[in-house]
């Protein structure tokens, strides 16, 4: 069974192209995510992914960029070889859509 991740902090960021927003998570790890189509549609050769979003996390710019940030310490379940859903409907019930990205199987 693989150990949590912990969510350490959360930006809320508005989008640059229309009224959408998008959420970037730090992890405890030092890693990110957000749920941008950048970040989504792009993986590098390497399989690592990032957005303007998570680069100004990165930069330690994103609490100027974004519109909202809090800190968090949210226990996130990685990746399980579970074969239903269960879980993640668990999770994004008592989380919200925070951290989904990290978590599907």
């Amino acid at each position: 069974m693989s150990k949590p991740l912990a969510i350490s902090k959360c930006w809320t960021f508005a989008s640059s192209s229309g009224s959408g927003r998008y959420q970037t998570l730090q992890y405890a790890d030092g890693s990110t995510s957000c749920e941008c189509p950048g970040w989504c549609r792009r993986v590098a050769a390497d399989g690592s992914r990032s957005c303007k979003h998570t680069r100004s996390v990165l930069m330690g710019t994103a609490d100027r960029e974004c519109e909202s940030m809090h800190d968090s310490q949210i226990q996130i379940p990685a990746a399980a070889p579970v074969s239903t859903a269960t879980p993640v409907r668990r999770a994004v019930a008592q989380f919200g859509e925070m951290g989904r990205r990290k978590i599907q199987t």
